[in-house]
């Protein structure tokens, strides 16, 4: 995309809902390996203290916005936990009330073989406001990593990584707040958790372990033909080894445990939620694919991989936006039911767009809009079916929200920006390949490109250096995804009137 994303000073896009994101990034040496816990217990105070210079710097120039500069509650501090060791802090105010963020340091959550970078944003009320502090943590976590010779890496496992080790993957959060009540708190996570087969499916993004897939990657069509756009299918590569084998910091893929629905006769009920999950209480309840309880007033929802950019993790907020505003709309949200969310859940963490999608577990839905969205007429066979039908279903929210909107995106055909590679992966035109394509297929592209252009060498490094180049370009451009294309609008998007 030929424009470059500014702040808009005179009309900063609100959001609906406050909304903050958790990003956590690999931090590699130059072998693309990770250094061990000793080395960076060496290095990253170091690292953490540039980091507090260079955003006191940035917050204090004429680079930072007024909108960001007066919900400052003075400068970032660098302070110790005991869970984290030395973070960069910033206390922010938003509704009235002053939050302190730790936005730069490593996860606490990881044990000592190596450390996760994680950056966070404060709760912001504006697009254009969540979007600055992504770009500017980014682009400061890259700087601050050249003195120590790491490289960032944006991914939910890197390529270069010989075994899953536990805990260490990873991840975004994204937090949402200033709900008007419980109730509708209630009505937003149950929304949420509705989707989430759909959203992980739009989202994985850990395709490669060792430099390696899973299984071969097929190519389908005429290989022959330069001009001819192939299809990487892939059938038995795993797209997310993190969700796979995450386990512990996830739901289970167990119908029978599994985040429930919370209907009217449970209310806004912690301890129901506890007990059907099967844990003690909130703290050992919180790991799990969607949070409502979080000690921040927040739900959280945690099962993203990380994308390849910022352009995406913008997309995901908007979706989730968009979702939130449909609950808001809705007396009551429908119960697929735990038994259709696991089914779909595992289909999609295994095969990603190409998963299969079941509809006939589905439970009673009474919502008419809702169950031909869903379901499908007739009944959708894979899950970019189903991402077609949910983008479809809240496209009037996008539209009021002015996500779509023919004045404002006249560009990119009257879509925002960062909703386009979203839209692409399921009805566009992909430069690479044919459509559904998405971030773990781009990365098995690059396997098979690398292995075909040189055989007989490992494609495991290429692939490293490609990935780590990538999100070194998008910690700088929101604007940039790695996946172009075109959104056809004339075909597989006629029923979208802009």
């Amino acid at each position: 995309m030929s424009e470059e994303w500014e702040f808009d000073e005179k009309n900063p896009k609100e959001l609906i809902f406050s909304h903050g994101m958790e990003c956590e990034l690999a931090m590699l040496d130059v072998n693309g390996q990770l250094p061990s816990g000793e080395i960076m217990l060496q290095l990253f105070k170091k690292i953490v203290e540039n980091a507090h210079h260079a955003l006191i710097e940035i917050l204090q120039s004429d680079y930072c916005p007024k909108l960001i500069k007066k919900k400052l509650v003075g400068m970032p501090q660098l302070t110790y936990t005991d869970e984290k060791g030395d973070v960069v802090v910033q206390t922010y105010r938003i509704g009235g009330k002053d939050v302190t963020v730790e936005i730069f340091g490593r996860d606490g959550n990881v044990a000592s073989i190596t450390y996760i970078l994680e950056v966070v944003t404060p709760p912001c009320t504006h697009l254009d406001e969540l979007t600055w502090w992504l770009k500017t943590l980014f682009t400061v976590a890259e700087q601050v990593m050249v003195p120590s010779n790491l490289y960032l890496l944006s991914t939910g496992i890197p390529s270069s990584i010989k075994e899953y080790l536990r805990g260490l993957s990873y991840a975004d959060h994204h937090h949402m707040n200033a709900f008007k009540d419980d109730q509708e708190r209630k009505k937003i996570y149950n929304m949420f958790r509705n989707f989430i087969p759909h959203l992980i499916a739009l989202s994985v993004n850990s395709p490669l372990i060792n430099g390696m897939p899973s299984d071969d990657v097929k190519v389908m069509g005429n290989t022959a033909d330069p001009k001819a756009k192939l299809r990487y299918a892939a059938p038995g590569c795993l797209r997310s080894i993190r969700l796979k084998n995450n386990v512990s910091m996830l739901s289970r893929n167990d119908p029978r445990v599994f985040i429930p629905w919370l209907g009217p006769e449970q209310g806004y009920n912690p301890d129901y939620f506890c007990q059907v999950i099967q844990k003690a209480s909130l703290e050992d309840a919180k790991f799990q694919d969607l949070f409502p309880f979080t000690d921040w007033g927040t739900i959280e929802f945690r099962v993203f991989d990380a994308p390849l950019s910022i352009n995406k993790r913008i997309g995901f907020a908007i979706l989730l936006q968009a979702l939130a505003l449909k609950a808001r709309k809705l007396s009551i949200v429908p119960d697929v039911g735990s038994e259709c969310l696991v089914t779909n859940r595992t289909q999609v963490i295994q095969r990603g767009l190409f998963g299969s999608f079941r509809t006939d577990q589905i439970l009673q839905i009474d919502d008419e809009e809702f169950r031909e969205y869903y379901v499908g007429n007739p009944p959708y066979k894979y899950a970019f079916q189903a991402i077609q039908g949910l983008l479809k279903y809240i496209t009037p929210e996008l539209k009021e929200m002015k996500y779509i909107n023919k004045k404002l995106y006249k560009k990119s055909g009257g879509i925002s920006p960062f909703l386009i590679p979203i839209f692409l992966s399921v009805f566009g035109d992909v430069d690479l390949a044919m459509a559904p394509f998405g971030d773990s297929e781009f990365q098995l592209l690059l396997y098979n490109h690398f292995q075909k252009k040189n055989p007989g060498v490992p494609p495991g490094p290429q692939i490293l250096q490609n990935l780590i180049k990538l999100t070194f370009k998008a910690s700088k451009d929101p604007f940039f995804n790695p996946i172009g294309g075109e959104l056809n609008f004339k075909k597989s998007m006629k029923w979208l009137k802009v």
